[in-house]
């Protein structure tokens, strides 16, 4: 699957679990593969077989393109996460794009 199109299914996916995304949160590596900026500490790449991002501890994690529900999920709890240990950078986020 093309990197942008499992990007956007992924997008979908998030909206639908109540994570929202905007186009201004989607930027490209200098690869030209795209990557989602969802919060302070939580970038997703997005690559034709897997999407990525350093989770907790640090820790890269990594789920198939062909799943995105099961990435959104994954996303969406560590997402959830930064919100509620972090709720100042993601009030700030929400006022200033």
């Amino acid at each position: 699957m093309r990197a942008e199109r499992a990007l956007a299914e992924l997008r979908r996916e998030l909206r639908a679990a109540g994570v929202e995304t905007e186009e201004y949160d989607v930027f490209a590596t200098s690869s030209g593969d795209p990557m989602l900026s969802l919060a302070p500490g939580l970038i997703v790449w997005a690559g034709p077989e897997w999407f990525r991002w350093v989770g907790e501890r640090d820790r890269w994690r990594y789920h198939t393109t062909g799943d995105p529900a099961g990435a959104a999920r994954l996303i969406r709890r560590f997402h959830d996460r930064l919100r509620r240990d972090r709720p100042e950078e993601a009030r700030l986020r929400h006022e200033h794009p």
